[in-house]
């Protein structure tokens, strides 16, 4: 008899979780966005931000003919970026579920979100507070594990 020990199997990195990791975190970045604004439109406000307020409100600008106070288009800009990025966040789910091979080869699909993950940490990091720095810290470093473990 002889004892011999079983070989391991050893499967290489794979590229679809971390991937997932990163386009969940930009989900979570932009659902947070809007639960955060709607829990600050809703609460109560400190005689700063209520001074700020009315003054933006005081203020108006027309862009194609409408005319909109400044308090507004902040309001509604912030908003629809929030949504942008749920929404692109989930089509990039829904396409590395439905064609893994976006993920597992090293695509523009990657490099895309990568990029994008690391220039809105960029401008995170001059201008918000730390919850979206971490965000985009945990999701830029999923896209490029992503890309490194993908197949040239």
């Amino acid at each position: 008899m002889s004892a011999t020990a079983p070989t391991a199997v050893r499967r290489e990195p794979e590229p679809l979780r971390p991937f997932k990791v990163g386009a969940g975190g930009l989900v979570l970045l932009g659902t947070g966005h809007l639960a955060l604004a709607a829990v600050a439109a809703w609460g109560g406000s400190t005689p700063e931000q209520a001074a700020s307020s009315a003054a933006m409100r005081s203020t108006s600008m027309t862009l194609l003919g409408l005319e909109r106070s400044t308090l507004d288009v902040v309001h509604g800009m912030s908003s629809v970026m929030a949504l942008f990025v749920i929404s692109c966040a989930l089509l990039a789910l829904f396409a590395a579920r439905h064609s893994p091979a976006l993920v597992q080869r090293r695509t523009a699909f990657g490099w895309t979100l990568l990029a994008t993950s690391v220039i809105g940490l960029a401008v995170s990091a001059l201008f918000l507070p730390p919850p979206p720095i971490v965000v985009l810290t945990v999701t830029s470093c999923a896209f490029a594990l992503s890309l490194r473990r993908a197949t040239p």
